[in-house]
């Protein structure tokens, strides 16, 4: 037990050095690393945290299929957490996945109804598809390949008959 007590601080030296390299996009050292951790059989390699910062990696590596499987995995395990949602939302919108992407970002907000980062990418996704949708609808052509728009469901009337209200 004493043992493991001692290398707590360690591992967490190791992990704030690791989220450092990835602030500062330097991907390869990083990815040294995680992978250092994981041959050393560290047990702290294979928690969330540490998964998690992997996915960083790797996408940041251009290797966004592995990312997105890391992501996946995590949330299977631990579903009550949001950032492995948050950040998988974010890959899926860049891919162009955007109806996967709303649902990760939504599954992140639930998990933690007050997750400030996952509200704002949420936001974000939708004022992008928004801005598309009405671009779209700019560029329609109003030929006479639209189809016409259906009679009201209810008629008016302008004028009253007088006999029938009294």
């Amino acid at each position: 037990a004493g043992l493991g007590l001692a290398c707590a601080p360690a591992w967490a030296d190791t992990a704030s050095d690791i989220e450092t390299l990835i602030q500062n996009k330097q991907w390869v050292p990083a990815q040294r690393m995680i992978q250092a951790e994981l041959d050393r059989k560290s047990p702290s390699a294979q928690s969330p945290q540490w998964r998690l910062m992997s996915s960083q990696v790797l996408a940041g590596l251009g290797k966004a299929d592995e990312a997105i499987g890391t992501l996946q995995s995590l949330i299977q395990e631990f579903p009550e957490l949001p950032e492995p949602y948050n950040n998988l939302g974010v890959l899926l919108a860049a891919q162009g996945q955007y109806g996967a992407a709303v649902e990760a970002l939504i599954g992140a907000v639930q998990a933690r109804p007050n997750y400030k980062v996952a509200l704002q990418n949420l936001g974000d996704l939708y004022t992008a598809l928004a801005q598309q949708a009405y671009g779209q609808a700019k560029n329609a052509s109003n030929g006479n390949g639209l189809l016409p728009l259906p009679k009201p469901a209810a008629q008016t009337t302008t004028t009253t008959n007088t006999r029938t209200l009294r």
